[in-house]
C-alpha cells in the first residue's frame, strides 16, 4: 500500500510503498478515506527538537482519519465490514490509576498512532476495536477531523457554557472549532482573537460575535468592554503564545475559568498571585479527548446538526502531495487541511 513515512532522522517525509497491515485479535482493518494534517505532522516533517526526542523512524505518520472497515480480527464483535468509522488515536493501557478512575485521556502509558506506532497517512490502518467509533451518517471528511475537533469539544464543554461569555484566544483550526462549539452550546457572546486576518475571518464564519486583531487592537481592553466591564466568564486559550496566555488571564472575570489547550514552546513566567490566586479563577489543562465522553458529545452535536466544522476545511490534497499540504499550513493561509486517500 502507499503511505507517508518518516524514513530517517532528518527533515522530510517520503511517499512510498509499504506492507499492508493485517488485523490481529481484537483489531480491525480500516481503508482510510480522509486524513487530517496537523501541527504534529509538521513538527515530524521539519524534524524539530520535539520530533527528535520522540519519533523513532521508520514510521507511518498521521493520526487523524476516517474510513471504511475492510477486515475483522479474531474475537471482534459489534462492528462489521463496510461500516464507516473514525478512531481515537490514543491507545491506552486500561490498567493504570488514570485509566481505572475514568481518566484514560491522561493514561501514563499512552501510545499515539503516527507518533509511537504506524499511523493513518496510508491506504490502510489497523486499530484496536476499543478505539473505533462508528460515524452513524457523519461524512468521512468530517470524521477525519474529529480528533482535533474533539480537543475543542473537551476544551469548551468542560466549562459552564450556556449563558456565558466566552473568549477564544487563537483562531487556528481548533480555536475556530471552539468558537462554533461555544455558540452551539449556548454561549451568549463569543469573542475571538488572533493576529491573522484569514483566521479571524474563519472565526467569524464559525459564529464569533466579536473578532479582535491582536496585532492592532488592545485585546484585554476590548474583551472587558464587550463584557460590561467584567471580563469573560470562560477563556479558552488555544495558541500557547506567551503574550496570549497573559491576555487570557487578564481577560477572565473574577471567579471565571481559563481552559488551557495551547502548548507554549518553552517556560512562561506567570504571576500566580495577580493572574490566578487573587482573581479566584479555575484553570483547567486540556489534553486530548476525554475517552469516550468527548466523542459521544461530539457525535451528538454533529448528527443533530448543531455544529458544522466544514467551513474550517480550506484545502484538500491527495496523499502524494503531502509536501504541498504542509507548505500551505506553514504559509498561515490554511484552516484545516485534509488528505483524500481513497
Amino acid at each position: 500500500m502507499q503511505a507517508i513515512v518518516k524514513e530517517k532522522r532528518a527533515p522530510g517525509l517520503t511517499v512510498k510503498s509499504v506492507p499492508k497491515p493485517a488485523p490481529g485479535p481484537g483489531e480491525v482493518l480500516i481503508a482510510v478515506r480522509h486524513a487530517g494534517v496537523c501541527g504534529t505532522d509538521l513538527h515530524i516533517a521539519d524534524w524539530d527538537p520535539w520530533a527528535q526526542s520522540r519519533i523513532k523512524p521508520p514510521i507511518v505518520v498521521g493520526h487523524e482519519f476516517a474510513g471504511e472497515i475492510q477486515g475483522l480480527g479474531d474475537g471482534v464483535t459489534g462492528l462489521r465490514v463496510g461500516q464507516l468509522v473514525t478512531a481515537e488515536g490514543h491507545i491506552v493501557c486500561g490498567h493504570c490509576l488514570q485509566c481505572r478512575t475514568g481518566n484514560s485521556h491522561i493514561c501514563k502509558n499512552t501510545r499515539i498512532i503516527g507518533v509511537d506506532r504506524d499511523g493513518a497517512f496510508a491506504e490502510y490502518i489497523v486499530m484496536p476495536t476499543t478505539n473505533v467509533l462508528t460515524l452513524s451518517g457523519i461524512p468521512t471528511e468530517v470524521g477525519a477531523i474529529m480528533d482535533p475537533m474533539g480537543n475543542a469539544f473537551h476544551t469548551v464543554l468542560t466549562a459552564e457554557i450556556p449563558g456565558s461569555t466566552v473568549f477564544v484566544v487563537g483562531c487556528g483550526p481548533i480555536g475556530c472549532f471552539a468558537v462554533g462549539i461555544a455558540r452551539a452550546a449556548g454561549a451568549t457572546k463569543v469573542i475571538a482573537s488572533d493576529v491573522n486576518p484569514k483566521r479571524l475571518a474563519l472565526a467569524e464564519k464559525m459564529g464569533a460575535h466579536v473578532v479582535i486583531n491582536a496585532a492592532k487592537e488592545d485585546v484585554v481592553q476590548t474583551v472587558v468592554a464587550e463584557t460590561d466591564g467584567e471580563g469573560a466568564d470562560v477563556v479558552c486559550e488555544m495558541s500557547g503564545v506567551p503574550s496570549a496566555l497573559h491576555q487570557a488571564f487578564a481577560s477572565v472575570r473574577l471567579g471565571g475559568r481559563v481552559q488551557l489547550l495551547g502548548i507554549p514552546k518553552g517556560e512562561v513566567p506567570i504571576n500566580f498571585a495577580d493572574e490566578i490566586i487573587f482573581k479566584g479563577i479555575t484553570v483547567y489543562g486540556v489534553i486530548g479527548r476525554r475517552m469516550y465522553q468527548t466523542w459521544h458529545q461530539m457525535r451528538r452535536f454533529l448528527i443533530g446538526g448543531q455544529f458544522d466544522p466544514r467551513p474550517v476545511i480550506t484545502h484538500k490534497f491527495p496523499l502524494a502531495k503531502i509536501d504541498e499540504a504542509l507548505a500551505v499550513i506553514r504559509s498561515g493561509d490554511a484552516g484545516k487541511v485534509i488528505l483524500e486517500i481513497v
